[in-house]
């Protein structure tokens, strides 16, 4: 089972949605199911996959064991993502497209993915071959005691190497 979530951002993310729901359309997944947690993209539906805006943290835990593969934003649903032993393709929210206030997400994703940690993909485009690499990788351990430094160094980043608009 493929696993993909929007959050609970009050924005919405149909860019992710669309693409993902475009691949399973393609039969790009084959018979693989698919589940998409929504979020607020008020009437986004499927025909491809089986969709809920919102799940209980019982079920997104669940979903993330079970998956074969995990696409998310690029929010806190990362780390859960890692602890769960997966390698995460993450399409981050852009303010360009209303998605987000600014784009904390995008350099979050840049900096794990420069480490290794997750697949980005920045567009629609290139969730193919970001899911095809990120079902070549194998998951790195969870990097217990070691997680303040990588939260550290991405707060870094985001404050001294980008100008940001918060």
């Amino acid at each position: 089972m493929i696993f993909v979530t929007v959050g609970n951002a009050t924005q919405g993310f149909r860019r992710l949605l669309n693409g993902v729901d475009e691949l399973a359309r393609q039969g790009f997944f084959g018979d693989e199911k698919i589940f998409m947690q929504t979020g607020h993209n008020a009437g986004f539906q499927s025909l491809a996959c089986q969709c809920q805006p919102f799940i209980s943290l019982a079920d997104f835990q669940r979903h993330l064991t079970e998956a074969t593969l995990v696409i998310s934003h690029g929010g806190c649903t990362v780390f859960q993502a890692l602890r769960a032993g997966k390698v995460p393709v993450i399409m981050p929210r852009m303010r360009k497209h209303g998605e987000h206030v600014n784009d904390h997400q995008v350099v979050f994703a840049e900096t794990l993915a420069r480490d290794g940690w997750i697949v980005p993909a920045y567009s629609p485009a290139e969730l193919p071959e970001a899911i095809l690499e990120a079902r070549r990788r194998k998951p790195q351990p969870w990097p217990t005691g070691q997680i303040h430094q990588m939260v550290a160094t991405a707060i870094d980043e985001l404050l001294n190497t980008k100008k940001m608009d918060f």
